[in-house]
């Protein structure tokens, strides 16, 4: 595998056979292209999507449920957010369940911060779309270089 300028993987096209696996890498692939509609075609127009965080500072993330609410957050996403990088490392799928952990460094809009974070996701995928989603970082990390300072506990 090689890699290109923009630290993205290159494009991995999987089987189109509805697996855990090609749908989770196709919906991968596509973020890192920035490529919504193709993306959204992946979803479950019901999908169950709950990405772990505090929403006091991270509006975005929390519990969505159905395809428009998850992708307003995207868009919010990328209004705060230049996504960088999104390596996945190490993804795993058995049946209709897929388990990641990707590397991930986005530029903050506003103050022109770099965030670097190491999330692991689950995927449940059902007719060859994702049915449920949950992701994880470690938010006090990320707190901490979203407002540029260390926090005293």
């Amino acid at each position: 595998m090689t890699s290109n300028n923009d630290n993205r993987m290159p494009a991995v096209e999987p089987a189109d056979d509805g697996s855990a696996r090609a749908v989770v890498t196709a919906i991968q692939d596509a973020f890192r292209r920035a490529d919504y509609a193709r993306m959204a075609a992946l979803y479950d127009d019901d999908i169950d999507w709950l990405f772990h965080g505090p929403v006091s500072i991270f509006p975005e993330v929390g519990h969505r449920r159905g395809k428009a609410a998850v992708f307003r957050s995207f868009e919010r996403l990328n209004m705060l957010y230049h996504f960088e990088r999104h390596v996945t490392d190490q993804l795993i799928a058995e049946g209709d369940w897929a388990a990641g952990i990707a590397d991930v460094s986005m530029t903050q809009r506003d103050t022109g911060r770099t965030i670097r974070c190491r999330v692991a996701s689950f995927h449940r995928v059902r007719d060859g779309r994702l049915v449920e989603y949950r992701g994880f970082c470690d938010t006090f990390d990320a707190v901490e270089q979203t407002l540029g300072r260390e926090l005293s506990v």
